[in-house]
C-alpha cells in the first residue's frame, strides 16, 4: 500500500514538474514573439520616419523652386508639421484610448 502512494506521489510530481516546464516554455515563446514584434515595429517606425523626413524636405525644395524663394518652402513645411503636432497634442486622451482598444484587439486574437 504505502508502495502505491509513493508511486502516485512521484507520477503527480512529474506531471506538475512536466506542467510547470511547459508554462515556462509557452511563456518563453510568448515573450520572444513579442520581442520580436517590437524590434520589427521600431525597424519599420524609424525607415518610416526617414523616408518622411526625405519626403518632407522634398517637397519644400518643391515649394521652394514653385515659389521661387529660398526658404517659404519650408516654412511652409514647419507650418504644416508644428500644426500637426499641435493637433496630435491635443487629441492625446483620444488617440491613448484608440491605442489601449487596439492593443487589446491585437493581444485577444494572438
Amino acid at each position: 500500500m504505502f508502495e502505491k502512494i509513493e508511486e502516485l506521489r512521484h507520477y503527480l510530481y512529474k506531471y506538475i514538474e512536466t506542467r510547470v516546464e511547459l508554462l515556462k516554455t509557452e511563456t518563453q515563446e510568448h515573450i520572444e514573439n513579442i520581442i520580436i514584434k517590437l524590434v520589427y515595429l521600431v525597424v519599420m517606425l524609424i525607415l518610416g520616419s526617414l523616408t518622411g523626413i526625405f519626403v518632407f524636405i522634398t517637397i519644400a525644395v518643391a515649394i521652394n523652386e514653385w515659389l521661387d524663394s529660398r526658404y517659404w518652402g519650408f516654412l511652409i513645411v514647419f507650418g504644416f508639421l508644428l500644426l500637426t503636432t499641435l493637433l496630435w497634442v491635443n487629441a492625446g486622451k483620444a488617440v491613448q484610448q484608440m491605442v489601449r482598444k487596439m492593443l487589446h484587439w491585437v493581444f485577444k486574437y494572438q
